[in-house]
């Protein structure tokens, strides 16, 4: 391990995200938010990304809580000159998002197979290219997202007055953050739900088929491509119909959440005549929203192109395709080529591997140098003996359940009715578990991350940035989930 990679990493505060992950999806998304370019307010790039792999498809990503803050800081410097500023920034990113899904719906029609080695390094390089140009505001979201929530939350404390309830703080927050706009995981569901209740009806098969043909990738994830079937979809649709749900109010009231979100907010600002910042950072929040879903389906389309692109070149060169995802995009031309790095290199990173990207550089590190590098970031520290956990509520509510305790998609299985879905942080792919969930706490995530998001959908309790509740909690703890004061108790351990 170098001297540069531990200067660069000791002694820094980190955001960590945990989700399927490997290096070379994780390392574009990298890149792009490293890169410099006019359209992005000076300083709201990242400097500096980090992630370690583990040989069980686990990716854990690290963002420097000093870009999150300089970046932060800056879009609230900017929101007090521009009530448009968010409005201003999706118009810069619009042809590139435009161009990214034409890219996406051209692939789906072409066989790489007939495509010779240089068109088919051609096509990756084009894919690539749409990929990061489509991707280079993801720093701006993400750094807006995490290091404002305090300060929006602390600001509304501030307008609303100190006589108010905690509980009543908590239910104004989150109405005042809650989302408008309908995000894609919803919008399937409804499309699927529409099925449901026409499904003993003639023609349904190809109404199946067509959904499959429009949602085939939504259960991928950083780390695997899913091309989900018609059968999939069918046995989805049964589930449903088992489950003895009114699918009709089921559909009304996903339908209608950004509606009631919507109203909620009109009513609360009437109430309370909030600061023009206040409104303008609330607004910017909107439309993060709406842009970080936006990015989470462009994600996912874009692991089934990669997927499909490195699959073949891993094909014409004899080696298992699954190794290519311990590549990085600035390595595959030359590994194509020449077969650089070697594939006995990719499987020593397959076991685990640590990976820091800078502007202009990265660094690989394999073997002993990763937990050396683990111990250099974190130093060992216990918090065994806490029984009470704090973040801040994403939404309102109190139940009691069995945590169990999600790090991968793969683990989602666990949860049954009622438990508490613990995470570091949640993802669409975690929504088989999430649906059965009573409540869901996470370590991190900000007002417009994922776990906030569906909470509101699914009005269930949600505890969001708690920084330790995978450490303290274990599968099986009897827990008690008080959004309304922001808590979580242990009532019993396992």
């Amino acid at each position: 391990m170098g001297k540069g990679v531990e200067k660069l990493i000791k002694g820094r505060q980190w955001y960590h995200q945990r989700f399927d992950g490997s290096p070379f999806y994780l390392f574009a998304v990298a890149e792009a938010e490293l890169r410099k370019e006019k359209r992005k307010p000076a300083g709201t790039e990242a400097n500096v990304r980090v992630s370690f792999f583990m040989k069980d498809g686990k990716g854990d990503w690290y963002l420097d809580m000093a870009d999150i803050a300089r970046g932060s800081d800056i879009m609230i410097r900017l929101a007090k000159k521009d009530p448009h500023v968010s409005t201003k920034l999706l118009a810069k990113w619009k042809a590139d998002e435009g161009a990214f899904q034409k890219f996406f719906e051209n692939f789906k029609t072409l066989n790489v197979r007939k495509l010779s080695n240089e068109k088919l390094l051609a096509l990756y390089k084009k894919y690539h290219e749409c990929f990061i140009n489509r991707f280079t505001s993801s720093a701006i979201i993400d750094h807006f997202a995490l290091g404002t929530d305090e300060h929006i939350a602390k600001m509304l404390r501030e307008e609303i007055g100190s006589t108010k309830k905690e509980s009543d703080f908590t239910e104004i927050f989150s109405i005042a953050t809650a989302p408008i706009s309908q995000s894609f995981i919803n919008e399937a569901e409804m499309e699927l739900l529409k099925i449901a209740m026409k499904f003993r009806l003639r023609g349904n098969d190809l109404l199946i088929k067509k959904y499959q043909q429009k949602y085939f990738w939504i259960n991928n994830n950083y780390f695997a491509a899913h091309v989900l079937t018609v059968a999939h979809f069918k046995k989805e649709i049964e589930r449903w119909i088992a489950s003895g749900v009114d699918l009709k109010a089921k559909y009304r009231q996903l339908r209608n959440t950004p509606r009631v979100n919507r109203e909620k907010k009109v009513a609360l600002f009437k109430k309370y005549k909030f600061s023009k910042l206040l409104l303008t950072l609330l607004k910017v929040s909107e439309d993060f929203t709406w842009w970080q879903d936006e990015r989470k389906k462009s994600t996912y389309l874009n692991i089934h192109m990669g997927t499909k692109i490195l699959g073949e070149m891993a094909r014409r060169r004899g080696i298992n395709p699954a190794l290519t995802k311990y590549l990085v995009p600035a390595e595959v031309s030359k590994w194509f080529t020449a077969g650089t790095p070697s594939t006995s290199d990719l499987r020593k990173r397959e076991q685990g591997c640590f990976f820091m990207a800078t502007r202009g550089a990265y660094s690989i590190l394999t073997g002993d140098d990763v937990q050396k590098v683990r111990r250099i970031m974190f130093p060992d520290k216990t918090n065994d003996q806490v029984r009470d956990i704090r973040g801040l509520a994403a939404s309102v509510g109190r139940v009691i359940g069995r945590a169990k305790i999600v790090g991968s998609a793969r683990e989602v299985g666990k949860v049954e009715k009622g438990d508490i879905l613990v995470a570091v942080m949640t993802r669409p792919d975690y929504i088989a578990g999430i649906k059965k969930a009573a409540a869901l706490v996470t370590n991190e995530g900000g007002i417009t991350c994922h776990a906030a998001i569906v909470s509101r959908e699914l009005g269930i309790p949600c505890i969001i940035g708690t920084k330790i509740a995978t450490e303290v909690l274990k599968d099986g703890d009897l827990v008690e989930v008080n959004a309304n004061h922001e808590v979580v108790t242990v009532l019993k351990r396992a």
